[in-house]
Order: C-alpha cells, then sequence, then structure tokens
C-alpha cells in the first residue's frame, strides 16, 4: 500500500510544500493526493510544491491509471496556479511522471516538472523567472 505525507512547515524557509510519496505505486493514493493539494491550492494560489518520490516504488499504475490521473488533475481547477516539481530516482517512477506531464499536455505545461534529482527540482520552483504571469 502506498501512502503521502504532506509537511508544509519542512521547506517554510523557501515557501515550498514538501510532500512524500513512498509504497509501491498505486493510482488511488495519488488520486487523493491531487485532491489533497487541490484542497491547499483553493487557499493558496501562490503554492509551490516539492514532491519527493524517492520511497516510491513500482506498483499497479499503468496508462489509464495515468490518464485518471491527468482527468483528475483537470478537473482541480484550483491546481492551475500551483507549481509542481517532482523528484524521483527509479527510472520507472520517473517514466510514469513523464508520461502524466505528457499526457497532460498544455493542462500541465509550465506548471508541472519531473526530475531525479532534488535540487535540480528545488532550484526550478525557486527560479521565479521559470513562471510567466500568465499561463
Amino acid at each position: 500500500m502506498s501512502f503521502y505525507a504532506i509537511d508544509p512547515k519542512a521547506s517554510d524557509d523557501q515557501g515550498l510544500t514538501l510532500v512524500s510519496l513512498s509504497g509501491p505505486a498505486e493510482a488511488e493514493t495519488i488520486l487523493k493526493l491531487l485532491a489533497d493539494l487541490s484542497t491547499r491550492a483553493e487557499g493558496d494560489t501562490s503554492l509551490r510544491v516539492l514532491i519527493d518520490e524517492t520511497g516510491l516504488r513500482p506498483g499497479f499504475v499503468g496508462p489509464t491509471d495515468i490518464q485518471k490521473i491527468v482527468a483528475a488533475w483537470r478537473r482541480a481547477t484550483a491546481l492551475r496556479t500551483t507549481r509542481v516539481a517532482v523528484f524521483a530516482s527509479n527510472l520507472a517512477i520517473y517514466g510514469l511522471n513523464r508520461m502524466f506531464q505528457g499526457l497532460g499536455g498544455r493542462d500541465v505545461e509550465g506548471r508541472v516538472r519531473i526530475f531525479s534529482e532534488r535540487l535540480s527540482a528545488t532550484t526550478w520552483l525557486l527560479d521565479a523567472s521559470a513562471f510567466p504571469e500568465e499561463l
């Protein structure tokens, strides 16, 4: 079973919300995480999220599940103002994230980036010039 933990104070000095995903990847957990992040984004339009997937292992997530996750992202309109950087060291998990990014198209373009290391993900999130005001 996979799980996530949101620690908004972990990177408070940088204004980031840290999320950790662990266990075998499951679409249900990711869908719950999106719903939780959407609720948070409704109250904070400048939300920047750093998702650590180094503890996530390949599980039961396939292309159909990725399409469900993309559909949930599209329904969560508050997330359209949220900046999300994901870092995953496992190549299979990295690939699933890139599949989400590809299938999400313009809905995730410019707002979600996938990285293989934390430093690059954090740097991208903190680079204000990487985010035009209007997307």
